[in-house]
């Protein structure tokens, strides 16, 4: 049997930007830090079971089951492991939460209206400079965007033993021939 992780949604992302298929890069992109934020953080911190935290971060108890602190856990990843210039100079030392609200937007509402410093940040397809800033806005760079993140998330499941992450178990019926036979013996 297959299965599936975090290394597959980078992997997927990744093609899904040499296919030019931005908006679903830019999902998964945006997504990769709450995936990872919930493995690597497991302490008490980080979930709880009061309607709200300290923090001002909204969590829900389900079932019985603990929840997690979700903008806290994107956050501290973000400026924990895809600390960079290039976002730091793009998004502003804040880029953390501005990650979060673009990830937010894009992924709950499908659109995204972010100002930083009273300037527009706008979203940019295709070859072009990574970055443009003038007076009243700038322009980042999807692709640039999403490279980034993929490439320190990377990073980060090949210094974390991202093999013995949790994962789902997948019949892979278009790639493995084991998958099936294992699905039809199953049937």
């Amino acid at each position: 049997m297959s299965y599936f992780s975090v290394t597959d949604f980078i992997d997927s992302g990744e093609k899904s930007l040499y296919d030019k298929n931005y908006w679903s890069a830019l999902s998964i992109a945006l997504a990769l830090p709450s995936m990872c934020s919930r493995i690597m953080y497991q302490n008490d911190e980080y979930k709880g079971i009061n309607r709200n935290d300290s923090n001002g971060y909204w969590y829900e108890i389900n079932n019985g089951k603990i929840c997690w602190h979700d903008k806290k856990c994107y956050v501290d990843f973000c400026n924990e492991v895809i600390r960079d210039m290039w976002l730091i100079y793009c998004l502003g030392i804040k880029f953390a939460d501005i990650l979060y609200q673009l990830r937010c937007d894009i992924i709950h509402a499908g659109v995204s209206n972010i100002y930083k410093d009273n300037k527009g940040i706008y979203l940019m397809l295709g070859e072009m400079p990574t970055s443009t800033e003038f007076a009243k806005y700038r322009t980042i760079s999807i692709k640039d965007l999403c490279n980034a993140i993929f490439s320190h998330v990377n990073t980060w499941c090949s210094n974390n033993s991202a093999n013995n992450f949790k994962y789902t178990y997948v019949f892979d019926t278009e790639n493995s021939y084991d998958d099936r036979i294992l699905y039809n013996r199953l049937c």
